[in-house]
């Protein structure tokens, strides 16, 4: 604990260091000279943002994130209260993004990316939208922009179709942040709001996932690298960016695209068919979703039952388990409908500890979730054993939290729906594998008015 934390003291001690100012151009210049013409391509637009090229990267980085969390993080925090959560450290990049810089805080941030020879490309997008070029022009507030050189837009294949109006108003919502950001401040940062507001997330801001890390630099979303920070405006601050800060896709096309993760959640989901059950409308939703290996951990016997046709129903119950309806739950933030019910998610920006608990759809059996924040790490455990190794994962219509273990419902105890009580479990031997008879009567409890409802489902 005594190296982690000597690491963050060395991190906000270089990210306190006063540096003298720059012309914008100088800054952007040197930001993008950082990026090579042989680093990824750019996303051209949403069609590449689910390209085979984008989803390796991707899905190589989450692999690296979910490792690291694993067996890094895990190892050097587990002996303190605060937590083993990841902080999101990365596999292969460059080398660290460190201009910290000011602009010219007698001008917006408008007016900043509307002189520069570098930004040229974005600043057109905002002009063709009067509503975001009011957000960057006004003084009312602060806000910060993360904004890619005209290097990132010349990356896109030739060709590519402009797409339509409403997505391209929707990344330049997604790319700024309302209140100012600068880097020291994102260093203990695992998730920030942006302006991009969607009727999915119940109204609420769709967020950006901040990945710190003092020998990779501040990445967004696991892949786009802050490259030139803290440039200095009028009303807020503007961060350069390696790439484009696209919006998420939905929760279940992540699932899809990463099937080296999630390949037997794929299969479990549809085995179940629960897709087609799920509600048509919801507000946001929690997803504590197991990796590959976590279902392996079950050991081959318990994996042949569940996906039988007698254990069906057993995995559809874990399934459905796993899942919340209409609250999201992030690491630093907590969304329920409406979205004016802020009181819970004030409470998960700064506290140090918190505790909810999350309404599942299996008959709303409760999942306990525990949140424990420490100098910028935190960890999240639901039941008192089950980790999230991979925090907010996140998706237009709610976040995944991704477990190196399948989230099981703990032992019941007392008997009928009143008074009915759940106990945490101790933690488990994440590489114990389970019987069959075991998982049944774990879960034969929680089946009884479960089998009623999918009966009556049949009926229909």
């Amino acid at each position: 604990m005594r190296q982690v934390t000597l690491l963050l003291s060395a991190g906000l001690a270089a990210a306190l260091v006063v540096r003298s100012p720059a012309p914008l151009d100088q800054v952007l210049l040197a930001a993008d000279d950082s990026i090579s013409d042989s680093d990824r391509p750019a996303p051209s637009w949403w069609g590449a943002a689910v390209g085979d090229d984008h989803i390796q990267a991707l899905e190589g980085t989450f692999e690296g994130a979910l490792e690291e969390a694993e067996l890094a993080v895990t190892r050097i925090l587990r002996d303190d209260d605060g937590g083993d959560g990841d902080h999101g450290k990365h596999g292969k990049h460059g080398k660290h993004g460190h201009h910290g810089h000011h602009g010219d805080p007698s001008k917006t941030i408008y007016e900043l990316i509307k002189e520069s020879k570098y930004t040229t490309k974005f600043a057109e997008l905002v002009d063709e939208h009067d509503d975001i070029k009011d957000l960057l022009q006004s003084t009312e507030t602060n806000r910060t922009l993360f904004v890619p050189t005209d290097r990132v837009f010349e990356r896109i294949p030739d060709g590519h179709k402009k797409p339509p109006a409403e997505f391209i108003r929707a990344y330049l919502a997604y790319s700024i942040a309302p209140g100012r950001f600068p880097a020291r401040r994102l260093f203990f940062k695992h998730t920030i709001p942006s302006e991009l507001k969607l009727d999915d997330l119940g109204g609420h801001a769709q967020r950006i996932r901040v990945s710190a890390s003092l020998i990779f630099g501040t990445h967004l979303n696991f892949f786009t690298k802050i490259v030139a920070r803290d440039i200095e405006a009028k009303n807020g601050l503007i961060h350069a960016v390696d790439g484009l800060l696209l919006p998420p896709p939905p929760t279940d096309k992540i699932i899809q695209l990463l099937p080296d993760t999630f390949s037997t959640y794929s299969l479990a989901l549809a085995t179940t068919n629960l897709v087609e059950e799920l509600p048509e409308v919801w507000t946001g939703a929690t997803a504590f979703v197991p990796t590959n290996r976590a279902f392996a951990r079950l050991g081959p016997r318990v994996n042949a039952f569940l996906f039988s046709d007698h254990g069906k129903k057993y995995l559809k119950a874990l399934l459905k388990y796993g899942i919340v309806a209409n609250q999201t739950l992030y690491s630093d933030a907590f969304y329920k409908a409406p979205v004016d019910d802020d009181d819970d998610d004030k409470r998960a920006q700064k506290a140090d500890y918190w505790h909810v608990d999350l309404p599942s759809l299996l008959d709303d059996k409760p999942i306990a979730v525990d949140v424990r924040r420490w100098k910028g790490f935190v960890s999240i455990v639901a039941n008192g054993y089950t980790r999230v190794a991979v925090q907010d994962v996140l998706g237009s219509d709610g976040v995944l939290q991704v477990t190196g273990t399948v989230l099981i419902p703990p032992h019941k105890r007392g008997h009928g729906e009143e008074g009915q009580e759940w106990e945490e479990e101790e933690e488990q031997d994440d590489d114990r594998e389970w019987e069959v008879e075991e998982l049944k009567a774990r879960l034969d409890p929680y089946l009884e008015g479960f089998e009623e409802t999918e009966k009556r489902r049949g009926d229909l």
